[in-house]
């Protein structure tokens, strides 16, 4: 297990993501962006998708692997490391997988050809955290954040 810092230069190709495309619809007319827990993959929050499809019927949903292996268990992925649990560690990791995660959220708005107010983010633990962290962030605000089991790092940094 390494505690050194992780490589922030991810390529968007580098990142496998999982997808399903709107039930009822030929283009997509909103978005939800999936993100992972801490030693998971993009696979374990996709499973939900269909269920939530039925209430969205016009959304594309997409839950992408974090682009660093998990350095506390033996497979799964991490948007950044938790060994060292310090605010100014954990606002640091937050803060470059966020850039990490915005070049995501702009490619795939371009792709669906939507405005930012047309996707959401959906987290799960680690997952909730970096969508706090980079939906509170951005220029262009998105439609929302629904996130489990996370936390707000550096909120005192907000405006």
């Amino acid at each position: 297990m390494s505690n050194t810092p992780q490589d922030t230069n991810v390529s968007l190709d580098q990142i496998k993501c999982y997808t399903l495309p709107p039930k009822k619809a030929p283009q997509a007319k909103s978005l939800v962006i999936m993100l992972h827990g801490l030693g998971a993959d993009g696979r374990d929050l996709m499973a939900l998708a269909p269920y939530l499809q039925e209430a969205l019927p016009e959304t594309a949903f997409l839950a992408p692997d974090a682009p660093f292996p998990c350095d506390m268990a033996p497979m799964g992925y991490q948007w950044f490391s938790l060994q060292d649990r310090s605010e100014g560690a954990m606002l640091d990791g937050v803060h470059k997988a966020s850039g990490i995660l915005n070049a995501l959220i702009d490619s795939q708005l371009k792709e669906y050809d939507l405005p930012a107010e047309k996707c959401a983010l959906f987290g799960f633990s680690q997952g909730t955290m970096l969508a706090l962290h980079t939906a509170l962030r951005r220029e262009e605000p998105l439609g929302g954040v629904l996130g489990f089991s996370g936390a707000l790092i550096g909120a005192e940094l907000l405006e």
